[in-house]
């Protein structure tokens, strides 16, 4: 469990009263509750050893739950377990076929989101209309349609124009002050979601809006994971008041939530009038409010449904902000592929024989090569596979009792998909923690199950694959990525090192050598742009 005062109120000693209150309503509730299922001649998954009444909350990892997760499931010989802390069950899935089961086969019944009242709650941070954790219901399916409308394979074609245009200013940049690979990325990812989304351009390294959105995805990702706030636990703790002692994360939540209000109405607001004065640029929202305009449906409620698309686009935005791993510290994909390159000199050769064969000299790749690069799509896969940005998937919720495997899942249990278990699976990736595109071109090799499954799977997939895609091929193109070196000219190699930013997992700064593969693909890189 994380300790940090702010996300666990009550940790300290002065408000042990406190917390033995908590754990005894705890207790009673989960008498209540989870007594009449004993009556069940199934077993729950088995789970590591706990207490009673508070479960496993003493044993719950405060770091790296994707690696602790897994190492129960094979000490249990299980690739599914189970955890209850205060009586909330919460079953872990270690594997795609686990996932495919009860995710995909059984969507029916596994597409709810459990109430996480630091995010869904109206007196608390209230992301609650938000598409990817709204509650499965026929809200959710409306915004859903649209976000599917503007993203669908054949209609995010018509954003590959934008997203390969921000990936060559920012390689352009990156040419001329290739120390500074991390913030370019960084701003890159900014500017291709706020383009795409909203048809907003930044101009700026130091763009208002982009670093709004840094802090204001941070602290979602921060207050979206359960066992991140005790109020996600216990959600009476809501009523606590501001000035009592040790509530100080009740003033932590007003400021956030005023960065949440920013967020999801700035932007909205700038393409909504845009398009009203006709001079907004082709983007999602801008799309779906001229379809609005010029609805017949007479029957519409305009304004509910202005609400649905500014939902929906905050949705999308979050999403391709969290994948992109567009934190306030990198852009974790496209880091992880430089990382990668760095270490795997190899990789690099195989790649760029690829791209001078098809492309050639005279041009850049385009969305549009892709089929006829397919060792650049292997490394596009092993990317997202070696260190998913998402090593826990977002939680799903049992919306019925049901029976898989010889266990009991109850009504009401939170399930999670251990990602990282799935990336890592020996028995489907043959040495996981190698970096190894050619895995990929075996066709049985199936893809890294990093978007999601069920009616829950990630709407960006096409868009965030696309961005990845056009941005390693074009890297690979322009530039030569290699360690740098000491003053005696050997090799300093990077390490490779994980830090965990709540929901994502992005890799440490490091140092390398990015330097133009020759003055002819700079001189094609600027007519490109020109």
């Amino acid at each position: 469990m994380v300790l940090n005062p702010i996300r666990q109120p009550f940790a300290t000693s002065s408000h042990i009263s406190l917390v033995a209150t908590a754990v005894t309503l705890a207790l009673a509730s989960w008498t209540l509750y989870a007594l009449p299922r004993r009556t069940q001649k199934l077993p729950l998954p088995p789970g590591p050893k706990s207490d009673p009444v508070i479960g496993h909350l003493r044993v719950m990892p405060a770091s790296d739950e994707h690696r602790v997760y897994a190492k129960w499931g094979k000490e249990l010989n299980s690739d599914i377990i189970s955890i209850s802390i205060l009586g909330q069950t919460i079953v872990v899935l270690n594997s795609t076929n686990a996932a495919s089961e009860l995710l995909d086969r059984r969507s029916a019944i596994y597409s709810d989101r459990p109430e996480l009242p630091m995010v869904s709650h109206p007196d608390l941070v209230d992301w609650s209309k938000n598409t990817a954790i709204m509650r499965y219901g026929e809200r959710w399916r409306s915004q859903r349609r649209m976000t599917n409308r503007v993203l669908n394979k054949g209609a995010s074609t018509q954003l590959w124009p934008v997203v390969v245009e921000q990936c060559r200013l920012a390689l352009q940049r990156i040419s001329t002050s290739p120390e500074n690979f991390i913030r370019e990325i960084r701003r890159m990812m900014g500017s291709t979601l706020l383009s795409t989304v909203y048809g907003y351009e930044v101009t700026s390294a130091h763009d208002h809006l982009v670093e709004l959105v840094e802090i204001a995805v941070d602290h979602f990702s921060d207050a979206v994971i359960p066992g991140n706030f005790y109020v996600n636990m216990i959600p009476w703790l809501r009523h606590v008041p501001d000035w009592f002692p040790g509530a100080g994360w009740k003033q932590v939540i007003k400021t956030w939530r005023k960065e949440k209000d920013e967020v999801v109405n700035m932007p909205f607001d700038w393409t909504k009038n845009q398009t009203i004065s006709g001079t907004a640029a082709h983007s999602m929202v801008q799309s779906l409010l001229t379809d609005l305009e010029n609805s017949s449906d007479a029957e519409q409620d305009s304004t509910e449904t202005e609400e649905k698309i500014k939902w929906a686009a905050v949705a999308i935005f979050l999403a391709g902000w969290l994948i992109a791993g567009g934190t306030d510290t990198s852009a974790a994909a496209i880091l992880l592929f430089i990382l990668a390159m760095t270490l795997n000199q190899h990789v690099v050769a195989k790649a760029q024989a690829e791209i001078d064969q098809v492309i050639g000299q005279e041009r850049l790749p385009e969305m549009s090569d892709r089929e006829s690069l397919p060792y650049i799509e292997c490394v596009m896969r092993e990317v997202l596979r070696w260190k998913p940005v998402g090593p826990i998937g977002l939680p799903h919720a049992c919306m019925e009792d049901d029976e898989y495997q010889d266990y009991f899942i109850p009504k009401g249990a939170v399930v999670i998909s251990n990602i990282w278990a799935m990336c890592h699976d020996d028995s489907i990736y043959h040495e996981p923690e190698k970096f190894d595109p050619d895995r990929f071109l075996d066709p049985q090799v199936p893809r890294p199950p990093i978007f999601g499954f069920g009616r829950r799977l990630c709407p960006g997939v096409h868009m965030a694959e696309s961005t990845l895609f056009i941005t390693i091929a074009t890297f690979l193109a322009l530039f030569d990525i290699r360690p740098v070196k000491d003053e005696k000219g050997r090799e300093i190699l990077p390490e490779v090192k994980m830090k965990s930013n709540t929901a994502i997992s992005y890799p440490a700064d490091f140092k390398c050598s990015i330097t133009p593969r020759s003055e002819k693909a700079m001189e094609t890189l600027k007519l490109s742009i020109a």
